[in-house]
């Protein structure tokens, strides 16, 4: 076995291997003569530095530390931390939609994501809502009906009352429904799956397209399934937009609406404190341009908007500028997200705003690196002369004491939250989950800075944080190739794809995926990776496995994937097992035909040692979080099983592959060190956890029985356990399995 290269080896927590030099061996490898190549110009990861010495690369070892298979069966679970960064990251993709397998049937049988509430929303009704006097009688109206249509002129504040209305009633999340709803689907889907929507849910249908045709039998009918699944309604509607006079008992008008006035002072005091909107409220200035720009009619969204900038600018600049108000008031037929976008005041605050939308909900600390590395690349950095101050020095550029964190994001719509799990620390994100989509492809479509954007999310997909890789990926690269597809694929997409760099085509696999959801983008995507899939080089098919891997084809994932076993490469061989991992952590019950899969190939001559290499990473990576297990002792246990041991001790059609497979690996010679580290991993779960303890003793005996090879191999990892060198000994871990190899050896003799 060739010795480590040193300087050459990853890091071991890399998911799937970090960069690796290309040509590597594996199993088969190419061939003694085969070297790696060094790595590119800028195109190593922060864990891969170039060798400097002016010599050549030392090759990469074909196994066992420091190579690419050994790395990926390292670090337990890094599988299934892969998919949850990825369902994060697509959340923000997906803007305010609901993250995991929350559907519901609203167009002729076609699933779509519910879409939450902006809580930006949420916020502003909670606050500073001006109740009018028929709150109290429509409030009184939807505990009865459950499904309430608010009917009302413009102007009066029909859409913030069905907030409240449901602030008060739900106890569940809120969900903002598409205009094009069909309500008689809801209906079915409430009735038929209530579980999909959490009990004490409420929906907001603001003005729908086709209430004209809403009649009283479908009204019975949503009505029947909001009380079925404990779910709440309110719809509004125009005066006279109703075509079905039966409706008339689940209708309450809004008469009245409060003075635009009013609804200023509410949103001041909310925003400013009672004293500060008093204040501004008390100048004359003030009151005129207010008067003038909204006058006495109602408007209850002109004048929080009125009111949103009276805040910002006395926020920022610490005064009222009529003019600024009157230029945003000509600008309020446009979206409320531009107006907001463009009166971002300088490159500082919108680099932060477009880090925050790509790493929309990481750690402050990495969105503040990040946004400080884009500043660099978009402000004016030629060079000039600066003359001293009066103290004799020379003053700072960039003055990094400029704004507060906490009035950064005021200005943002932003907010700060703790670290999920009680980690010390703080994350930010937008309030409004929309924004984080929004900014990107404002920020793209709107300025000249596509070159510089591109750049910055090359720095961040080899970032050394696993999330920071993933976000930035998904958030920022995935959006984009959605957007402006063709240029991405030739600036990006295709040089990464075949780069020597794994986090980059990690990062393009993502992107694929992410932008696949568009159905052009996705045919596109498929004749890209079936080049990739085809191609000599070993990096684009390994590009194509990870794609593969993610689910956009699912219905041939495993079998394409199975096909590039046949490739004598390391670095295909730990893509494609790689992929297989996020195939089943995606998916358990993917896991039958994968492991039917690797059994079948391990069989093969040419296939076998990276069917069981794929085998051995899948074991590594993938766990169940034993909280989410229903059938477990609530003893002492740790937090995390491997999820092919959990599945094969559940599913007796999974055993036979299970042990074949384990009985194959630990037979492998060239992946006899990934074998034991894979078992000392499951044995080190095993010493905390009496009832995994119980699982790995039946697996032991499964695999030793009828295989005294495999049973030699398991007792000399056992030795290595207790052995006294060993820092951290397992002896119970131990104990059992020389206590089973011991009774199987007497049923022997």
């Amino acid at each position: 076995m060739t010795a480590t290269a040193a300087g050459q080896s990853p890091a071991a927590g890399d998911p799937g291997g970090s960069p690796p030099a290309a040509g590597a061996g594996g199993p088969a490898a190419g061939g003694p003569g085969d070297k790696a190549e060094p790595p590119a110009a800028g195109g190593g990861g922060p864990d891969q530095p170039s060798d400097s010495s002016g010599g050549s690369t030392p090759e990469q070892p074909t196994s066992g530390p420091g190579a690419e298979s050994y790395l990926a069966t390292a670090a337990l679970g890094v599988g299934t931390q892969r998919r949850g960064l990825l369902r994060d990251a697509v959340a923000n993709v997906e803007g305010d939609m609901v993250g995991g397998d929350k559907f519901v049937v609203l167009l002729g049988g076609q699933k779509r994501k519910l879409r939450v509430l902006s809580p930006l929303i949420v916020e502003r009704v909670r606050f500073a809502y001006c109740v009018p006097a028929d709150l109290p009688d429509v409030r009184d109206a939807l505990t009865r009906q459950r499904f309430l249509i608010l009917r009302g002129a413009e102007g009066h504040g029909k859409s913030a009352m069905a907030v409240r209305l449901l602030l008060g009633a739900c106890d569940g999340t809120l969900y903002h429904l598409d205009s094009d709803v069909d309500l008689a689907s809801l209906a079915e889907q409430l009735e038929n799956e209530g579980g999909t929507v959490e009990p004490g849910a409420g929906f907001l249908l603001d003005g729908p397209d086709a209430i004209t045709r809403l009649g009283r039998e479908t009204y019975d009918k949503v009505q029947g399934a909001l009380s079925q699944a404990g779910a709440w309604l309110v719809v509004t509607v125009q005066e006279g937009e109703l075509a079905d006079g039966e409706l008339l008992t689940g209708v309450r008008d809004l008469t009245t609406a409060p003075p635009p006035a009013d609804v200023v002072r509410a949103h001041l005091r909310w925003r400013l404190g009672e004293r500060a909107a008093e204040r501004l409220l008390g100048r004359d200035d003030v009151r005129d341009v207010v008067d003038e720009l909204l006058g006495a009619a109602p408007a209850c969204r002109q004048a929080g908007d009125l009111a949103a900038a009276l805040c910002e600018q006395y926020d920022v600049d610490g005064r009222i500028d009529p003019d600024r108000l009157r230029e945003h008031r000509a600008r309020w037929e446009a979206e409320d997200f531009e107006i907001w976008a463009e009166s971002l005041p300088d490159a500082a605050t919108r680099s932060f705003a477009l880090a925050l939308a790509v790493l929309n909900g990481c750690p402050q600390e990495d969105i503040a690196q990040a946004a400080r590395s884009l500043r660099g690349r978009l402000e004016d950095d030629g060079p000039y002369v600066r003359a001293p101050g009066p103290d004799g020095r020379v003053t700072r550029s960039k003055d990094l004491f400029e704004m507060p964190r906490r009035r950064l994001l005021r200005r943002l719509r932003a907010q700060e939250q703790d670290k999920p799990g009680g980690e010390p620390g703080r994350v930010l994100e937008y309030r409004d989950p929309d924004y984080a989509r929004r900014v990107v492809l404002h920020a793209w479509t709107q300025y000249e800075i596509q070159g510089e954007i591109l750049d910055w999310l090359d720095e961040l997909v080899v970032h050394p944080a696993e999330q920071v890789r993933v976000y930035a990926a998904v958030s920022g690269l995935g959006v984009l190739t959605a957007a402006s597809y063709g240029y991405v694929e030739r600036r990006v997409l295709r040089p990464w794809a075949r780069g020597e760099n794994a986090w980059r085509r990690m990062a393009v696999a993502y992107a694929l995926t992410v932008a696949g959801e568009d159905t052009w983008v996705r045919e596109k995507a498929a004749e890209l990776v079936n080049g990739w899939y085809a191609d000599e080089s070993p990096r684009g098919r390994a590009t194509a496995a990870r794609v593969l891997g993610l689910g956009l084809w699912p219905e041939r994932a495993v079998e394409e994937i199975a096909r590039l076993f046949k490739v004598v490469d390391a670095t295909v061989a730990v893509a494609a097992g790689c992929a297989l991992a996020d195939l089943v952590a995606f998916e358990p019950d993917r896991a039958g035909s994968v492991l039917a899969m690797l059994r079948a190939r391990a069989g093969e001559h040419r296939s076998g040692r990276a069917a069981v290499l794929a085998f051995l990473i899948v074991a590594a990576q993938v766990v169940v979080e034993t909280k989410d297990l229903e059938d477990v002792d609530q003893g002492a246990r740790v937090p995390e099983w491997p999820t092919l041991l959990h599945l094969a001790h559940r599913r007796h059609d999974l055993r036979d592959p299970f042990v074949r497979l384990w009985r194959a690996a630990l037979h492998e010679p060239d992946f006899h060190d990934e074998a034991e580290q894979v078992v000392g991993n499951w044995a080190k779960l095993a010493e905390r956890d009496s009832e995994l303890r119980e699982m790995f003793r039946l697996m032991v005996g499964a695999i030793a029985d009828g295989d005294v090879r495999s049973g030699r191999v398991l007792r000399m990892c056992a030795d290595s356990w207790i052995h006294p060198d060993r820092i951290v000994p397992l002896p119970l871990t131990a104990g059992i399995v020389h206590a089973t190899l011991d009774a199987i050896d007497l049923e022997r003799v």
